[in-house]
């Protein structure tokens, strides 16, 4: 899915001036979530000020473009000071609507799923409203104080369904290879339209529902072939380093 631009951006610096209606290209809206990161780790280590340049290194990006993105949340640095981090931060977290609780449901509650519950932020404007799982062992505990308990992958319809469920947003599948269309047609057949995928199956799913699929297999594939690509052959010692 992929969206476009609008033609007025805002000039103001204030979040209210925000169109909340705009669409911004999904590359862009990437990106928004990388630099709101870079910012999180800025506020981390008591940043207050970066330049466009310590963003884009940081986001891995150049800075025309993180300029270009930045402009789309109508955020405007300071000729020669740089950003605002706080602000800056406030301004991609309203537009990315991470200001606000987003609720989550996560299929897969072993490694994976634990260690996405541990890294992937979820105090950061998302809460795991219901778990589930197929391993015996796992279904019944609760793997986080405070936390829903894990129910059956079976349950997945009944439970988001039921009253004592706040309507799930998002479905995270963190399944077994085997499980992971089971769990997505689960989540769409109760309505759940947005899919963070961190299984290598591909999911079959409805023309409407958006899949963010994150294959850490493939993507240590494309690593390794950057590498392989990069790498310059250095003369050994004594070695002979023919000219043409």
């Amino acid at each position: 899915m992929s969206g476009r631009a609008t033609s007025s951006e805002p000039s103001s610096d204030d979040p209210g001036s925000d169109d909340p209606d705009s669409e911004i290209p999904e590359p862009t809206v990437t990106r928004l979530a990388t630099y709101l990161h870079v910012l999180h780790s800025f506020s981390q280590r008591g940043i207050l000020v970066a330049s466009s340049g310590q963003l884009a290194t940081a986001a891995g990006v150049n800075s025309s473009i993180l300029r270009k993105d930045l402009s789309h949340v109508g955020a405007n640095g300071v000729r020669g000071v740089g950003y605002d981090v706080g602000r800056l931060t406030a301004r991609i977290a309203m537009v990315l609507h991470t200001d606000s609780t987003h609720t989550v449901a996560l299929a897969g509650a072993g490694r994976l799923g634990r260690a996405l519950l541990a890294h992937a932020g979820f105090d950061r404007g998302f809460r795991v409203a219901a778990m589930f799982d197929a391993d015996p062992d796992i279904v019944g505990t609760v793997v986080e104080p405070g936390g829903p308990t894990v129910a059956p992958l079976s349950a997945i319809a009944d439970v988001c369904a039921g009253r004592d469920v706040e309507p799930i947003e998002i479905g995270v599948i963190a399944t077994a290879e085997d499980d992971a269309q089971a769990a997505c047609d689960a989540f769409v057949g109760v309505g759940v339209r947005q899919l963070l995928n961190v299984t290598p199956t591909t999911l079959n799913t409805d023309s409407d529902v958006v899949v963010r699929q994150v294959d850490l297999a493939l993507e240590l594939q494309v690593l390794a072939f950057n590498a392989s690509r990069s790498r310059v052959r250095r003369p050994v010692m004594g070695e002979e380093t023919v000219t043409a």
